[in-house]
């Protein structure tokens, strides 16, 4: 039997990359530098994971399989390091493709915006068409108890394929779907004709490739299937046009796949969405909170566009916290522009852990572009955002949290009981 050590098992795509391997006869351990749901329940599941980092959770290790995050974080981890010595590390974007896709039928979504929440969605259309499909997602789904996983018996596969570090070319797709082609990860991309360059590639790597009908002017492969957004005929639970975009991508791939009409819209209207994607985390006091992991300008608005779809007369707050400095420096202009559409916004302090010896621009400055009154720079713990927002919201009042760093404690602060939090 193969053991597998995941170093940063905690991550969302690892985390279920683990569990996979589990299922398929590898023996598997983790460890991650802090502990957090994902550990504690993997622990409860009695996976052996550690927390903090050390070469001795390497002993009879076969494979050591980590994050890419390790790169910028860190390539001193002494796990690394030994790992590398004994040739035995890998992404587990790199085990995944290598050991888990190995003889399947794989259907990869990728795209700036959506792939996750359109992978999830197709995920629960070919799980109700029987079509028993394994999947990796980068987002828990609630239609399935908050897992960002299935396990199935056929020969398809459903996965993510994130961009950043041209990850998704370590794929080999039957399916290539491309919900949206923007700038992003300005880290790792010099500019858009590099990103434009990046998908070329990925959707060569496909027999079949389906993209959005606002992506036909670039020319991404010889023959694309372009799709529409679903109409509002088709009920889906969540609002927005994006939600409706994302459902037409499913819906396009799962009509390759020959499951019927009727049985996809019914599937997509089951839809009960993602954790952090636009979700409904509770009621305080008469103000509504919603959870995004939004972080860039585009989402950000699609967020706010929704929100306003939802409740047209009520008043949209926006809570952000930038993630990158590279990217809020590339996309500055834009956010401010998107986050203006709300009502109310309160900025953090920017998220990174990426990126060293950088500090501009910062929230501060993003608040001060969006402008006054209407924005508000909070700095500091996010304890002081949730109580900022605690004191200066009113009943019937939409929250948006937006952020792909740790915003969402932002959220959960919120969400204890009444009061200041």
């Amino acid at each position: 039997m193969t053991k597998v050590h995941f170093m940063g098992i905690g991550g969302s795509g690892i985390s279920a990359a683990a569990r996979i391997a589990q299922a398929h006869g590898f023996a598997i351990s983790g460890c991650d530098l802090e502990e957090s749901r994902i550990t504690r329940v993997l622990q409860k599941e009695g996976v052996n994971v550690k927390i903090g980092h050390d070469a001795a959770h390497l002993k009879g290790i076969d494979l050591l399989i980590h994050t890419p995050a390790v790169f910028y974080q860190s390539v001193t981890h002494p796990e690394y390091t030994l790992a590398a010595e004994k040739n035995i590390a890998l992404t587990w974007e790199e085990f995944m493709a290598k050991y888990l896709q190995k003889n399947k039928f794989l259907v990869a979504l990728a795209g700036t915006h959506g792939k996750g929440t359109t992978a999830a969605m197709l995920s629960v259309v070919l799980e109700q068409a029987g079509l028993d499909p394994t999947c990796e997602i980068g987002a828990n789904l609630l239609n399935w108890n908050k897992e960002n996983y299935r396990l199935g018996k056929s020969k398809y596969f459903v996965c993510e394929a994130d961009e950043f570090r041209d990850k998704f070319l370590l794929y080999k797709p039957e399916i290539a779907v491309i919900t949206s082609l923007e700038m992003d990860h300005p880290e790792y991309f010099a500019d858009f004709a590099a990103v434009l360059a990046s998908f070329r590639r990925f959707a060569g790597l496909a027999k079949v490739v389906i993209a959005h009908e606002s992506l036909r002017k670039y020319k991404l492969a010889k023959k694309v299937i372009y799709y529409k957004p679903v109409p509002k005929s088709v009920k889906l639970k969540l609002p927005g046009e994006h939600e409706r975009a994302d459902a037409g991508g499913a819906w396009a791939a799962a009509r390759v796949l020959g499951v019927k009409d009727k049985v996809i819209k019914q599937a997509l209207e089951s839809f009960s969405g993602c954790e952090r994607r636009f979700e409904f985390r509770g009621e305080v006091e008469g103000v509504k909170i919603y959870d995004d992991y939004a972080h860039h300008p585009t989402a950000v608005a699609a967020n706010i566009k929704a929100a306003k779809e939802l409740y047209p007369r009520k008043k949209i707050w926006v809570v952000f916290q930038p993630h990158m400095y590279a990217r809020l420096q590339a996309l500055f202009d834009d956010f401010a522009k998107s986050l203006r559409l709300a009502d109310r916004v309160v900025v953090s302090d920017v998220f990174t852990r990426r990126e060293s010896g950088v500090t501009k621009p910062s929230g501060k400055d993003l608040a001060n572009a969006v402008g006054s009154p209407k924005a508000t720079y909070v700095g500091g713990d996010l304890l002081n955002v949730a109580n900022f927002v605690s004191r200066n919201s009113a009943k019937g009042d939409i929250v948006l949290v937006l952020g792909a760093g740790d915003v969402y404690k932002v959220s959960d602060l919120l969400m204890q009981k009444g009061g200041e939090v």
